[in-house]
């Protein structure tokens, strides 16, 4: 016997769509550390949240779409520029920001998954390094407009070169950068070669 068609509402607001968000979010990070990207399931996720599969499909399409909706609030905090007033002090908070963010079970997850390769988390990958990368690009022009770097600095490739200093130094060293790894690499970066 099948079921007769539901109809639904569509995507509801207010106090019990909030707890929704908020249960499917923890049991997405829950099944990630339990079974990983390729291991997880939209039956899985709702059953944890003690949610319907509608009730998934409706908002999150995808394996993909659980996994942005995780790190989204990772991702928010790149979207807040540090303004120290230098920009050593700039560049420094960025890097102190994905080092922690890497470190928070979300940034767990998101590093896992997309370490492995597949192919429906390529655009969401590349849109969270976007993400994380762009407050180092302006933090950079914002350098470039004070003086305290040449109008002919190569901003991008100095915005990259960071950023993967940073998240690549756990996989290459077996720990997390310190403060001073941290402060070593922004002096080796902006310190021009002679």
């Amino acid at each position: 016997m099948t079921e007769p068609n539901r109809r639904t509402r569509g995507i509801q607001r207010g106090p019990r769509s909030i707890q929704v968000v908020e249960s499917v979010r923890a049991a997405t990070l829950a099944e990630l550390s339990r079974t990983g990207f390729a291991g997880l399931t939209i039956d899985a996720v709702a059953k944890a949240a003690g949610v319907s599969r509608p009730t998934i499909y409706r908002r999150w399409p995808s394996k993909a779409a659980l996994l942005q909706s995780v790190v989204e609030p990772l991702l928010e905090r790149y979207d807040v520029d540090p303004r120290t007033g230098s920009a050593f002090g700039d560049l420094l908070a960025l890097m102190v920001l994905i080092r922690e963010n890497a470190a928070r079970p979300e940034g767990r997850a998101m590093i896992t998954a997309a370490t492995t390769g597949a192919a429906e988390l390529h655009e969401l990958v590349h849109a969270a390094n976007a993400r994380t990368v762009a407050p180092f690009h302006r933090a950079l022009q914002r350098a470039v407009e004070r003086g305290e770097l040449s109008p002919a600095s190569d901003v991008p490739i100095i915005a990259y070169i960071l950023f993967q200093a940073v998240v690549m130094w756990e996989p290459a060293h077996g720990s997390p950068p310190s403060d001073p790894d941290l402060h070593r690499i922004l002096t080796t970066v902006l310190t021009p070669a002679v």
